[in-house]
């Protein structure tokens, strides 16, 4: 579990761009081929190598089940190459109701501790959106989990 550092609270980070060129290289292709593969837009990739701006979650998501590795480490907050992709994977709302019942809570009990609105969550389950990076380590470190088991990603909490 790490928390969010300031960098990333931008949207552009030097280690994320860095990360990702040494993810296309050892993949031997070039970045529109890389795109097609990871299931994003070429734009999105160009965007993240030339000027290292970070996607939308979503398409964190993507470039990282791409490559198979975790969100930290794509973002280059980590060096931990091993990542377990879940059995059977979930969405973020899921393991979201998940994590509130197991620490007995409520969802406006935890909006009331985190930087967002208080209708956020709720917002996200009814338009079934993902909330920004910055608010899933939020929402990540109140519960003690990491962002890729929060997203359903992986069945490892750590």
């Amino acid at each position: 579990m790490t928390r969010i550092p300031e960098e990333y609270k931008s949207k552009t980070s030097n280690k994320f761009q860095k990360r990702l060129l040494y993810c296309i290289s050892e993949n031997e292709c070039n970045k529109n081929d890389f795109a097609k593969l990871a299931g994003v837009n070429k734009e999105i990739i160009t965007r993240a190598t030339v000027y290292g701006i970070i996607p939308s979650v979503r398409s964190l998501v993507k470039i990282a089940d791409y490559l198979n590795v975790s969100i930290p480490y794509l973002l280059g907050i980590s060096n931990e190459t091993t990542f377990y992709k879940s059995d059977s994977p979930s969405s973020f709302h899921l393991r979201l109701d998940q994590l509130t019942q197991e620490k007995n809570t409520k969802y406006s009990q935890i909006s009331n501790q985190m930087p967002f609105a208080k209708n956020s969550i709720y917002e996200w389950i009814r338009t079934g959106t993902l909330p920004t990076l910055e608010y899933l380590y939020a929402l990540a470190n109140y519960f003690k989990v990491s962002i890729d088991y929060l997203l359903g990603r992986t069945d490892d909490r750590d």
